[in-house]
């Protein structure tokens, strides 16, 4: 009979119960490979289930002696049913074992079905060799220490095993059991495995380093490593000896210094601390990085130390320190895994995580800003020019999502200027576009073509905007006017890198209104795309042809872009509309839409003026507001009295005297947004832009509180 329960307690920490009572057969006993002596037995030879390493951490990281108590009682001498079951039928486990010079390397294990077995409950039979542990000259000789783990990628189930080699001959290993336990399935990202080849390719590797561009690519994009550790000595298996284990968090969660360095951040768990344990005894570590979609794998050796500081776990929720690993040797393999897997659906607790490179650009920015230089200018247009800008601290660039803005600040003649343009291609870890109209009015779109050159700095706030595609498989039709083009590239862009990483084909109508040839931007690249995809559809319409322009080559129709254009060219039924242009040009096309019928969640635009396109709702109720509130400005420290002629919390600072960021005043851009310190705000205007947790946007908010308390 097994009886097996999940606990997780309210700090986090998890760990598994199960009760096990098997009787074994006849035939099981004639089987079972002669047990452990007593004197062989770590367990027996030890008071304690952890070693010295492991209650050195525990007592660090403040483990209630209850809960060790508890803890030892999860670990067993040998495996339970499900336990043995569980590693008979995955298609892979994977082992930490040791080279000749004693340093620890994680490694997979894999083959046809049944090449893994558990004759009894303190064996583990695997009928082939682990992977490159010729290579590597993995230790394999009767008593040598192993550690074994088995995750279910389809379910988050984890189980754990530390033993010894009783014998191997060939590709066949048996492992005799020390310790038996299992793990939550915290930080596990599950995966659609593709069916298991009978006979996996054998894996292949070389020496390598991580400042290979398809080595860097694979670690900093990891979302999940095994790691394999030793105690320090003399290794008598079980806890002092070998172990095996997992770890997960965002993609970016592994990240590589520039020293050559890794580090990781150390969630919090089951409080065991076989792992930093390990680290705090010995140091010494192996890492297996796979790749689940190619079979690929970065495997690694190098030596680990723990940092207890608080400050480097702040951008990681739920991590509790972090782990620096110094590589002693790399190998990029292929054919590691006996399956390809995707993606099904991450840890759910991953969203807040944070990434080392979002920790390094915090460290980048001053007041929201960074130093980007021009790297180059390209006309576009008559009246248009593309920026390319880089980093002019040489740090990563921030991602953003196809169709998003970029604030900007521009130091002019008057002091600075604030602008946001749209990012007008999709991320490619370089730079970003920003392709910008001038205006014969415009003071920052001037200043931009007319002074600023190859090479001078512009400073840069985080991307933002929710101007995005949506995640849906209905077709896509874009509808921009001018320089509103400028988002429907940066789609068409994601659009195209997402085919190419196997995402499903959306048809797109990609529909262009401008004056004329002199007029239109992007042309070429635009033709060059739809040459290439057969998914997307071009159309576009001048107003005002030149004499070189001819119809049905330069162009598709004579006339502005309108219903009735539209009409011909398009049957209107299951598209996701996408509208960005002059506001003339979008408020007649978002009415023509809704009076065909268009559902309104159906249409999604981009505008920047001061009033929207949609109708009014009704909500059904009405926000009471103080007749009067005290508004602090927490930096600046300076009270303003609020009424309801005041307006806005922005118009009440700049009534204070002060001069905070801001942009669109109309809750299109973002750049206005600051954190609420304490108090409630209301928005007498909806956003098109939601700021971040617990900030607000000053140019559309006004008090809903008495008092309330914000970070000007």
């Amino acid at each position: 009979m097994v009886r097996q329960g999940k606990n997780q307690r309210k700090d986090g920490e998890c760990f598994e119960l199960t009760f096990n009572a098997v009787w074994p057969s006849a035939d099981s006993f004639r089987t079972m490979p002669k047990p452990l002596t007593e004197r062989e037995h770590p367990m027996a030879q030890d008071d304690h289930v952890f070693h010295a390493g492991e209650r050195t951490v525990q007592a660090r990281a403040e483990v209630s002696d209850d809960w060790l108590e508890r803890a030892a009682s999860f670990v067993r001498p040998e495996m339970p049913q499900q336990h043995r079951d569980f590693f008979e039928n995955l298609p892979m486990l994977f082992l930490g074992l040791l080279d000749p010079a004693g340093r620890p390397w994680c490694v997979p294990v894999f083959g046809p079905p049944g090449y893994a077995s558990s004759p009894s409950p303190s064996t583990l039979e695997l009928q082939r060799a682990p992977t490159l542990s010729d290579e590597l000259r993995l230790d394999l000789t009767p008593g040598a220490s192993v550690g074994v783990v088995g995750v279910d990628l389809s379910n988050r189930r984890r189980n754990r095993m530390n033993g010894r080699v009783r014998y191997a001959r060939g590709d066949a290993i048996t492992i005799a059991v020390d310790q038996s336990f299992g793990n939550c399935p915290q930080y596990i990202q599950t995966r659609s495995l593709a069916p298991a080849r009978d006979e996996p390719s054998a894996a292949a590797g070389r020496r390598s380093s991580l400042y290979e561009p398809a080595v860097r690519r694979l670690v900093e994009s990891a979302d999940t490593f095994f790691i394999a550790s030793r105690a320090a000595g003399s290794l008598k298996g079980g806890s002092a000896g070998v172990d095996a284990s997992h770890r997960g968090g965002r993609p970016g969660f592994l990240g590589i210094n520039e020293d050559g360095s890794l580090s990781f951040p150390d969630f919090s768990g089951n409080r065991f601390f076989n792992t930093l344990g390990n680290i705090e005894s010995d140091g010494r570590i192996g890492l297996f990085v796979p790749d689940f979609e190619t079979g690929e794998a970065i495997i690694l050796t190098g030596r680990a130390t723990i940092d207890w500081s608080p400050g480097r776990v702040e951008a990681f929720a739920g991590a509790e320190r972090v782990v620096d690993v110094v590589p002693e040797e790399i190998w990029h393999a292929t054919a590691t895994l006996p399956v390809t897997a995707t993606l099904a659906e991450q840890w759910p607790a991953l969203d807040d995580t944070g990434t080392w490179d979002e920790v390094r650009l915090a460290a980048l920015n001053t007041d929201g800003y960074r130093r980007f230089q021009i790297a180059s200018k390209r006309r576009e247009s008559d009246t248009i020019t593309s920026f390319y800008l880089t980093p002019a601290d040489g740090g990563p660039i921030e991602p953003h999502v196809p169709g998003q803005f970029l604030p900007i600040r521009l130091q002019g003649n008057d002091g600075s200027i604030l602008r946001s343009y749209t990012i007008s291609q999709g991320p490619n870890g370089r730079d970003y576009r920003l392709t910008v109209k001038r205006e014969e009015y415009g003071l920052a779109s001037r200043l931009l073509h007319d002074r600023f050159k190859d090479g001078d700095i512009i400073e840069v706030a985080s991307p933002a905007g929710d101007f995005v595609l949506d995640d849906s498989t209905q077709p896509i039709v874009m509808l921009s006017g001018g320089v509103g083009i400028t988002p429907m590239m940066a789609m068409l862009d994601g659009l195209v890198a997402a085919l190419r990483a196997g995402a499903p084909r959306r048809e797109v109508y990609f529909i262009h209104a401008t004056q004329n040839s002199a007029s239109r931007a992007f042309r070429s690249e635009l033709e060059a795309i739809v040459r290439q995809h057969d998914w997307l559809h071009l159309f576009t319409a001048y107003s005002a042809p030149e004499p070189g322009d001819r119809l049905g080559q330069t162009h598709d129709t004579e006339a502005r872009l309108g219903m009735g254009v539209l009409a011909k060219f398009l049957p209107f039924d299951g598209y996701q509309f996408y509208l960005c242009g002059p506001e003339g040009f979008m408020r007649a096309l978002y009415t023509g839409l809704r009076d065909m019928g268009i559902d309104r969640s159906h249409i999604h635009y981009e505008f920047f003026g001061a009033g929207e396109l949609d109708e009014p709702e009704e909500t059904g109720s009405v926000v009471e507001l103080p007749t009067r509130a005290t508004v602090t400005f927490a930096r600046s420290e300076i009270q303003a009295e609020w009424t309801a002629q005041s307006g806005t919390l922005l118009e009440t600072a700049e009534a204070a005297g002060l001069r905070p960021f801001h942009n669109c005043r109309s809750g299109k851009c973002g750049t206005c947004a600051v954190r609420l310190l304490s108090g409630a705000v209301h928005y007498t205007r909806k956003p098109l832009v939601s700021p971040a947790d617990d900030h607000v946007l000053t140019c559309c908010a006004v008090p809903m509180d008495e008092r309330v308390e914000i970070d000007i």
